[in-house]
């Protein structure tokens, strides 16, 4: 290798600590210089060159997004997300119609570019469902579509309504079937026994975010939200150009408003409650199984025996007994309230509240005036300034329309089948790894940990698609229930959708489960957990973009989507998914003594997460309400640190490979480094906010931040010690 010299002309001890502000090495002809660094550059950031086995410094791996991105002069020790991510952000803006960017969003509009070339390439093609399609998207996309019914649609509908004075509450829900009422009715598996279908009925959340109604401190928020609302009928006035349904004067909308907002109000406190409940350490509390019969004495509202008969398709009336069907009701106790406040509202109230119900759901049938509307309010509730462009928009609803007859195209066209070989190489090692991490725990007694690994052992993994994409067969049958085409309005294809879809939702009542549902198309940069199935997903499409490279080496894939994975199988042990046995039905499999060992370990997280201070809005973290995506959080990197130190044991060392930019980091580093670059966004502040108050993920800064101070790997890989703000004072962890 020639001579090898390393130089180094200040060296300085300060506080127990060697600070090198400049090294100079030289390898035979070959000479190279790290400049002039400052002291918070270079502090905790050896091993410069990590491992000593690793020798092989002609391999290189191209990465430049992360090299880019990455930034010496920010002391990794103190805030490992910017020393990461602050090139990255630098370089990228966030859309004026949206109010967060992150990688995420940067692989999924690559992805729509994709999907939109499949989508054109449909307009020429013989077959049904792909002329529905090019039909709808279309017609979304033509500006003259919606403007051609002003508010003529929503104001024949009121009419309508207005003509069948219905005397009951259940026509009513008969006739809006399959739109939302007062009760929201889906149909998943049953949670004890998880091969077949049931039929659940919770209520329906409110408008808004319960907070913004219940807590004074977003008061400014509702009151923005009464001027929209207002705002919308104002418009639906103009269109009501005979006042056969609104009257004139401010006190015909005034009151409307107030109806809406009273009932929106009460679904608010009961959304309260149900988010309390929802990391209950016995989530079986939350569902009571009942028959028809006493489904009807406990919401006596509506006459339930006539609406299933008049809304279930005729094929699955005539092979179940709806006398002996068990239906599962949420959150009992909140339903009872909205029964009994249905009960309890006069008939002008509830009028009105049929009204907002048609105005609601037809709402997309608005022209381009409610859509200006929607712009004024949600630059105050969530800073957006622009409304997003109807290229994006149309797509999203397309795609979402025909994502299972887009899947299968996108899995042939675009989707490298040797990813998924060597992906599901990496989820058999990370499964091998969380069996060691957990057969290892000292806090499990030996039952527990028999059934926990039975989890591990039991688990179904779908790498870049779910193999029911393949079954050509179903999908067609499923389209072949809906029809439409050019000479059909917009509003009328909307509606056809969406009875398409309830017809399906309820056919699988006459399914039997065998644990390979989809949950997501695999075109979606994302992966999930199923705990009714125990299955985990890791789609194709977050298989890209440095979160997974076949050329990029063992540590940048275990920190990019070796962390996703463990994220996913870290759910199976979470506050939820621990409830669930290794098929994927409601089970305490847990012995007392060790249930609440791990009840102690999850308020750890909780915790540590509730005391974070976010200075940009003055704010602290919601550690309950995220604590199910932490916990996977650290069990995901933890694992995954684990099973690439496996991979790297099992690697020639010669092969091993330095990221061009980026050499002087080791390999335990770089593993870190990709994750956090994983999470590298954007956000304005009114984004902040909205994710503290409204989403089940910490904030990305301190998704990384927050988990790797929780890490010994982290500090002993770039050397962080106390006081230093990427070492927490206490450690958490369940595994």
């Amino acid at each position: 290798m020639g001579n090898f010299t390393i130089r180094i002309p200040e060296i300085i001890f300060s506080n127990g600590r060697i600070i090198i502000s400049k090294i100079d090495v030289s390898v035979g002809n070959f000479e190279e210089k790290n400049g002039n660094l400052n002291n918070n550059d270079i502090l905790g950031v050896v091993p410069f060159f990590g491992d000593n086995k690793n020798t092989n410094f002609n391999k290189r791996v191209k990465y430049e997004d992360m090299a880019s991105s990455v930034n010496r002069n920010i002391n990794p020790c103190q805030n490992f997300y910017d020393f990461v991510c602050d090139g990255w952000i630098n370089s990228h803006h966030i859309p004026e119609y949206d109010f967060t960017y992150d990688r995420l969003a940067d692989i999924q509009y690559m992805i729509y570019k994709q999907l939109d070339s499949i989508i054109k390439e449909s307009v020429n093609s013989n077959n049904g469902i792909s002329q529905m399609m090019s039909t709808y998207y279309s017609k979304c996309l033509d500006p003259t579509e919606k403007n051609r019914y002003g508010t003529s649609y929503v104001i024949d509908k009121l009419q309508e309504l207005k003509n069948k004075n219905f005397k009951f509450l259940t026509d009513f829900m008969i006739y809006i079937h399959p739109k939302s009422t007062f009760f929201s009715i889906s149909v998943v598996p049953d949670p004890y026994d998880s091969t077949i279908n049931r039929i659940f009925i919770e209520p329906i959340e409110p408008g808004l975010h319960y907070k913004y109604f219940l807590d004074p401190e977003y008061q400014h928020i509702l009151f923005e939200y009464k001027v929209y609302l207002t705002k919308i009928l104002e418009l639906l006035v103009e269109g009501d150009r005979t006042r056969s349904i609104f009257k004139e004067g401010p006190n015909e909308i005034n009151r409307r408003v107030e109806s809406f907002i009273m009932f929106q109000n009460e679904l608010a406190i009961l959304a309260n409650m149900s988010a309390k409940d929802s990391h209950t350490d016995d989530q079986s509390k939350l569902i009571t199984a009942v028959s028809l019969h006493q489904l009807q004495t406990t919401l006596p509202s509506a006459n339930w025996e006539k609406f299933f008969q008049n809304t279930l398709p005729q094929k699955v009336l005539k092979k179940i007994n709806l006398s002996n069907m068990t239906i599962y009701l949420v959150n009992q106790e909140s339903l009872k309230t909205v029964d009994r406040l249905l009960h309890k509202i006069d008939k002008q109230t509830m009028n009105d509240l049929l009204e907002w119900m048609i105005i609601l759901n037809y709402y997309f049938t608005l022209d381009e005036r409610f859509e200006n509307l929607d712009v004024e309010f949600n630059r105050i509730y969530t800073g957006i300034t622009k409304k997003r462009p109807k290229s994006i928009e149309c797509l999203q609803a397309t795609i979402g329309i025909f994502s299972d007859y887009i899947d299968l195209q996108y899995i042939q066209k675009y989707f490298n089948m040797n990813k998924k070989v060597e992906v599901e190489k990496m989820v058999k090692n990370i499964l091998s790894s969380y069996a060691e991490m957990l057969s290892n725990s000292d806090w499990m007694d030996g039952e527990t940990k028999r059934n926990a690994l039975k989890k591990i052992n039991k688990m179904i993994i779908n790498v870049g698609y779910s193999d029911t994409i393949f079954n050509t067969t179903k999908l067609e049958e499923d389209f072949s229930s809906l029809y439409f085409n050019n000479n059909d309005m917009l509003p009328d294809i909307y509606d056809k959708i969406y009875k398409w879809k309830s017809l399906l939702g309820f056919e699988r009542l006459l399914e039997v489960n065998n644990r390979n549902s989809k949950s997501l198309p695999s075109f979606v940069s994302n992966a999930y957990y199923l705990p009714y199935e125990n299955t985990i997903g890791i789609l194709a499409g977050a298989l890209q973009n440095g979160f997974y490279d076949q050329m990029h080496s063992i540590p940048l894939n275990y920190g990019g989507v070796g962390t996703i994975i463990g994220h996913e199988i870290t759910h199976a042990f979470d506050d939820s998914g621990s409830q669930y046995d290794e098929v994927g039905n409601f089970k305490n499999w847990w012995a007392n003594s060790t249930k609440e060992k791990f009840m102690k370990k999850k308020d750890c997280f909780v915790n540590m997460y509730n005391d974070v201070y976010v200075t940009e809005v003055d704010e602290y973290l919601d550690g309950y309400t995220t604590q199910g995506e932490n916990i996977a959080d650290d069990g995901g990197i933890r694992v995954a640190f684990k099973a690439m130190k496996k991979a790297l044991e099992a690697e020639d060392y010669q092969n091993r490979q330095k990221v061009e930019g980026l050499e002087e980091f080791n390999d335990d580093q770089l593993f870190f480094m990709n994750y956090a670059f994983n999470w590298c966004g954007k956000d304005t502040l009114e984004s902040i906010k909205y994710q503290i108050r409204e989403e089940e993920h910490t904030i990305p800064k301190y998704r990384v931040n927050v988990l790797l101070s929780n890490n010994e790997d982290f500090r002993k890989a770039f050397n962080c010690h106390r006081p230093d703000h990427m070492v927490s004072d206490e450690i958490c962890r369940i595994f």
